[in-house]
This record gives structure tokens, C-alpha cells and sequence, in this order.
């Protein structure tokens, strides 16, 4: 009989690519992939540990995961492991950890029978023997870069990933070359901070328009770097047909004292020239955001700059964040915290804006054909697309939307709604 896994994945992209790399594992011994919650003889647990509450969500999901599990246990991996190997190795229905460094021993150990695997220190990225395949998505992703050298203080991200290393720039065109040959039509770059890439005398720009430059039906997209890391080689590369027109740079807070507060590697000045250099070059480009509500020591001042900050930088969309402190980190015993209610009330503001800014965006582009992704929802068969600038559109019932899964093609925008955007496949 055929054995069975199951991965359920929290956080970041960088941890997407590592359950494809897990999975990849097990589908070239034979192993068939399960959804999580179905049994499944092997239950893998991928792990966030940003805040204190993905640590809850986590436990949770492991005692979720035990039930499903034939073996009435689950393997643990992820940050996580990194932060409290000893508090995760203490719960009744682990029955192993494997810190992110030992990814890659998780079938080596379940299949030998081993599952108490050695901890390793490497100061440099792990070279894998397999490039993975897209695992539960129609996009693939490629890391090109692990750990971090920033020191934000409200982040225990550096503490669990170590320290910036990146993958070498000929193992990354292979790979690449790899996700082109099997279909993928968007590669999609990530890492913990991607925009610090930096091996074999090349950065990110280098390995982007390396990319861009292969042959096949596809496209690049670069999603989440740190402003500091946009330089003009970068914005330039918006202009290629094969590189889409986004980019998401955290601003975290529109307040320079709170700025410095969060060890942030920029002033506010700076991160709006670099907003404008972008949009000088590329005024259609899809700019997102990630901003902090309710950091210690935020006024409303500090909060009122924020909103002027959106409003002055023409995003497309925000992901907004109450503050939580995370055990660990220097703003976890900062003092002078907004009360929850003034947390909530800002929120609220937030979110209007919010909702008001994407929804601008998107009503620039209704009658205007996009080139999307196809994909569909594995839950409910309802079809999507995903454009080059970022918008996520349902598609209206076709029978070419199954002939066009997967595929490069265009669509054209037909309305918005304030959560959601309609289009249909030419």
C-alpha cells in the first residue's frame, strides 16, 4: 500500500518553499501527498514563531495534526523548533523536531526509521540535491536566501533563522530552469530578506534578470524587500516583460521616533524617495505595505503619520498588524503600550483606508485586459487569476477556464468590490 504524508504550512513564503522542498522528497520516493486533516501516515507541522500567538496557533495545529495521523504523532519543523525545540519536544504528540536547518533530513530520518536527527550549525546555506517542484500551488517559489543580519526589535526572526546567507547564483538558475521546464508560468523570489541577496559577486537584480532572461512561458515576481535594498538596477528591471509589476516594501510605521524605536534600517524621508524614484519609472507598479498598529510608544501623532504616509505613497493594498509582543525581543519589555481599545479604534481607521486605497487601485484597470495566472481553489473549484500588478480576480464560469489552468493568459478586469475583483478569460 502507498504511504501517505500530509504538511500544514504557517507563515512566511520562505517556509512554502521549504514544504515543497520537504514534499518534493517524499513524491520522488513513491509517497502520495494527503490534505492535511485526511489520515496520513506521516503528519508534518511547518512552523511560524513571529508572535506569540502563531506560537498558540501552532500548538494547536499539532494536536489537530496528532488526531490525523496513523501513527497518533507528528513531526515538527520551522521556526518554532528554533525558538523552544525543548517546549515543542515536550508535547505528547510530538514525535520529533527538525530546526530549519534539518529540513532536509525529515525523510531521510522517517524513511531509515530514524527520527532523533543531530543538530547542525552551518554558517552557510544547506545546498539541496532536489530543486522543488510547486507543492499545493500552481505558482512555484525559489529561495535564493536564508537568515537575517537586521535587528528589528520587535523580531525574533534573526534568532531562529541565523544569519543572512545566500544560495549560490548557478544552484538558483538551475532550479529556475527546472520550474520553467515543468510549467510553472511565475517564479516567484523568496527568502527572509531576499533584497540582501548577495553570492558569487551577485545580488538581486543579477538573479533576476538572469531569470528573466531564460527561455519558456513565465514570469518573475519579487514580492517582499527591505526599501534599503531597492537600487536603480532594480527599478529598472520593472520594465521587462517577464518580471511583474509589483513589489511589496514594509514601511511598519509612518513616525520617525517609532521608526527608531523599531530599529528600522531607514528614516521616513528616505523610504518615501525610494517610493517616488520607484514610481517616477513605473506609475502603474503594484506597491504594497506591512505596517505595525499600536507599537509602544505610538501617540497619536505617530499614528497620524502613518495614515498620511499611505495616503502620500499610493499603494495598491496594506497588510496592517496589531501590534503583539513576541517573547524575546527588546519591544516585548517596551513600556508606554496604546491600550487595546486605542489599538482597535486605529485599527478600524486602518482597515477604511485600507479598503479604500486597494479598491482605487484595482478601478484603474476595469475594462483593461491583464495577464494572469490561472489557477484553481483546491476547496471550492471556484477559479482565479492572479495579474502581473497583483490583483486577484474570480473568473466568471468558462469552459476554457480548466483548458487555461496553469497557463500564462489574459484577463480582462469587469468590476470591483470592496473585498474582491471579477474578471473574465479571453
Amino acid at each position: 500500500m502507498t504511504k501517505t504524508f500530509s504538511i500544514k504550512t504557517l507563515g512566511c513564503k520562505l517556509n512554502q518553499y521549504d514544504s515543497s522542498l520537504i514534499a518534493g522528497y517524499f513524491q520522488e520516493n513513491g509517497w502520495k501527498a494527503a490534505r492535511f486533516g485526511e489520515p496520513a501516515d506521516v503528519v508534518i507541522i511547518n512552523t511560524c514563531t513571529v508572535t506569540d500567538r502563531s506560537d498558540k496557533k501552532c500548538r494547536n495545529l499539532i494536536r489537530q495534526g496528532a488526531r490525523h495521523s496513523r501513527s497518533g504523532g507528528v513531526i515538527v519543523t520551522g521556526c518554532m523548533v528554533d525558538a523552544d525545540r525543548s517546549g515543542i519536544l515536550s508535547m505528547p504528540e510530538v514525535l520529533a523536531v527538525f530546526s530549519n536547518r534539518e529540513k532536509d533530513l525529515i525523510f531521510e530520518k522517517i524513511n531509515s526509521q530514524i527520527i532523533e536527527p543531530a543538530l547542525h550549525a552551518d554558517t552557510v546555506m544547506i545546498q539541496h540535491d532536489t530543486a522543488p517542484l510547486p507543492f499545493g500551488h500552481t505558482r512555484g517559489y525559489l529561495k535564493i536566501q536564508d537568515g537575517c543580519d537586521n535587528s528589528c526589535s520587535y523580531c525574533i526572526i534573526p534568532s531562529v533563522r541565523g544569519k543572512g546567507r545566500s544560495r549560490p547564483f548557478v544552484e538558483i538558475l538551475d532550479h529556475g530552469k527546472k520550474l520553467i521546464d515543468s510549467g510553472c508560468p511565475e517564479i516567484i523570489l523568496t527568502g527572509i530578506t531576499t533584497g540582501g541577496y548577495s553570492c558569487d559577486g551577485k545580488t538581486l537584480p543579477d538573479v533576476v534578470e538572469a531569470l528573466a532572461e531564460l527561455e519558456g512561458q513565465f514570469r518573475i515576481r519579487i514580492t517582499s524587500i527591505e526599501p534599503v535594498h531597492v537600487t536603480s538596477h532594480l527599478i529598472e528591471l520593472f520594465s521587462h516583460k517577464k518580471v511583474c509589476s509589483h513589489i511589496h516594501l514594509p514601511i511598519q510605521s509612518g513616525s520617525d521616533k517609532i521608526l527608531e524605536r523599531m530599529n528600522r534600517p531607514y528614516s521616513l524621508p528616505v523610504y518615501m524617495d525610494i517610493i517616488e524614484k520607484i514610481k517616477e519609472k513605473h506609475p502603474d507598479i503594484a506597491i504594497g505595505t506591512d505596517i505595525i498598529i499600536g507599537f509602544p510608544g505610538e501617540e497619536d501623532v505617530d499614528f497620524q503619520g502613518s495614515l498620511d504616509a499611505i495616503h502620500n505613497c499610493g499603494y495598491s493594498y496594506l497588510h496592517q498588524f496589531s501590534f503583539s509582543a513576541r517573547t524575546g525581543t527588546p519591544a516585548a519589555s517596551m513600556g508606554n503600550r496604546p491600550s487595546q481599545k486605542i489599538i482597535a479604534e486605529r485599527s478600524l481607521v486602518m482597515r477604511t483606508l485600507s479598503e479604500k486605497i486597494s479598491s482605487a487601485y484595482r478601478k484603474r484597470f476595469i475594462g483593461i485586459p491583464l495577464e494572469c495566472v490561472i489557477e484553481k481553489n483546491r476547496n471550492n473549484g471556484i477559479f482565479t487569476a492572479v495579474s502581473s500588478n497583483y490583483i486577484k480576480l474570480t473568473l466568471m464560469d468558462s469552459p476554457e477556464n480548466e483548458k487555461k489552468r496553469g497557463t500564462l493568459s489574459m484577463v480582462t478586469l469587469n468590476r470591483t468590490e470592496p473585498e474582491q475583483s471579477f474578471g473574465t478569460l479571453l
